[in-house]
C-alpha cells in the first residue's frame, strides 16, 4: 500500500457483514487454522446477531476492506459496590498484508479509543500476540493488575 493512499475507518454496518468475515478468514488463515466450508456464510450469521459488538472496518477509497478491528462490549450488573460500567474485550485486530506498515492499526486503535471516550467504557482489555504487543503499548495498552485471574473448562468427554 502506498503511504498516501486515503483509507476509511468506519463503524460496521450489516451490509459489512461479509467483509468482515472476509477479513476474519484472511487473519485465520495466516493464523494457520484450517478453513471449514461455509465458513462466511456461519461467521457473518453470527456476526449480524451478536448485539453486544463494536466493529470498525477500514477500507480503501474504492471500498476495499483492508483492516477490521472487532470487540465485545461486556455490561456489568448493578452492584452496591460500585457503579454499573461498561468495558470491552478487543477479539481481532488485524490489517490485510499489503496495508501493514502504513500505521493502520494504530488509527483503527484510536477509533475505538475515541468510541469508547463516547460511549461511557471503563476498559479495554485484549490478548497481544508477541508481535503485536509494540503496537498496543504506543496506544497506552498495559498489562493489567496482578489480580487478574481466568480459569478454562476442559472439554467434556
Amino acid at each position: 500500500m502506498t503511504p498516501t493512499a486515503p483509507v476509511r475507518i468506519r463503524l460496521a454496518e450489516p451490509r459489512d457483514a461479509f467483509a468482515v468475515a472476509a477479513l476474519t478468514l484472511q487473519d485465520d488463515r495466516e493464523c494457520g487454522a484450517s478453513i471449514e466450508p461455509g465458513f462466511l456464510d456461519t461467521f457473518a450469521d453470527a456476526w449480524l446477531a451478536d448485539r453486544d459488538r463494536v466493529t470498525f472496518l477500514a477500507e480503501e477509497q474504492d471500498g476495499r476492506p483492508v483492516g477490521v478491528l472487532t470487540a465485545s462490549v461486556v455490561t456489568q450488573l448493578p452492584s452496591s459496590r460500585r457503579r454499573v460500567s461498561r468495558w470491552l474485550h478487543v477479539s481481532l485486530v488485524f490489517v490485510t498484508a499489503d496495508s501493514r506498515g502504513a500505521g493502520l492499526g494504530t488509527r483503527l486503535l484510536g477509533e475505538l479509543q475515541e468510541w469508547c471516550r463516547t460511549h461511557d467504557v471503563s476498559r479495554v482489555q485484549l490478548e497481544a500476540a508477541p508481535e503485536a504487543r509494540s503496537l498496543y503499548a504506543r496506544a497506552g495498552f498495559a498489562a493489567p493488575a496482578a489480580a487478574l485471574m481466568e480459569w478454562r473448562p476442559t472439554p467434556s468427554v
